[in-house]
């Protein structure tokens, strides 16, 4: 899309699209960051950001159910089920899906991206991975193992997630059975608890596909290409 050519007044639209509603509805492209309000904190994944996402996704999809759907994601964490809700929305789209990684992708940002067709992450993107936080308070003995033993099996689809992905994608993991790779990110987080990684290694553990800038990835168009 080139707005060189447009007037004032359609610009504006498209402008409006990009900042209010988190849309580019021409190039099919979607925003996903932390809720921009009065506050110098990002609030990360929360519930504004996953069900302005998944209008978003849907109005696509409608629009047209082949085409690609590009998402920008810039993000620093946030709540497991509202992660999970732009997850399978993203798992479930008949459309191809490619996850753009800028900024930073953090705990619940480094498990969203793996429901895309493909990953790209920017240069200057770095990865966090670990095993997310709890709080739990005013609750029963009873109410509180409950809580624990949920914990406890997010954390197991959260290993499973992750495994698949660098069983299936990372190059360091190449000829690992899945038994192996899940024990080294086990020992991973165990180890340093909040296990960081750049861009690079991102690739090379299977965390994300590409690049921007390397050869077939310099341009969206070229990156289209690949699930087309």
């Amino acid at each position: 899309m080139s707005l060189s050519n447009r007037n004032r007044v359609s610009k504006g639209y498209i402008v409006n699209e990009m900042h209010e509603f988190n849309i580019l509805l021409e190039s099919r492209e979607i925003f996903i960051h932390g809720y921009i309000d009065n506050t110098d904190d990002d609030p990360g994944v929360e519930y504004r950001m996953s069900n302005n996402f998944i209008k978003n996704i849907s109005l696509l999809t409608q629009l047209n159910s082949t085409d690609p759907i590009i998402i920008h994601q810039h993000s620093v964490g946030g709540l497991w089920s509202e992660g999970m809700m732009i997850y399978d929305a993203i798992q479930t789209c008949t459309a191809p899906v490619v996850m753009i990684l800028h900024g930073s992708a953090i705990s619940m940002g480094s498990i969203i991206p793996h429901a895309a067709d493909l990953r790209v992450c920017m240069p200057n993107c770095w990865w966090m991975v670990h095993d997310g936080y709890t709080e739990i308070s005013g609750c029963t003995m009873k109410q509180a193992r409950s809580w624990n033993e949920w914990e406890q099996s997010l954390s197991k689809q959260m290993f499973e997630i992750y495994t698949s992905v660098c069983l299936e994608h990372g190059k360091f993991f190449k000829g690992k059975s899945e038994a192996q790779v899940r024990s080294y990110l086990k020992r991973q987080l165990d180890k340093k608890e909040d296990w960081w990684f750049t861009a690079e290694e991102s690739v090379n553990l299977g965390f994300a596909d590409a690049i921007w800038g390397a050869e077939g990835y310099e341009s969206l168009d070229k990156i289209r290409s690949h699930v087309l």
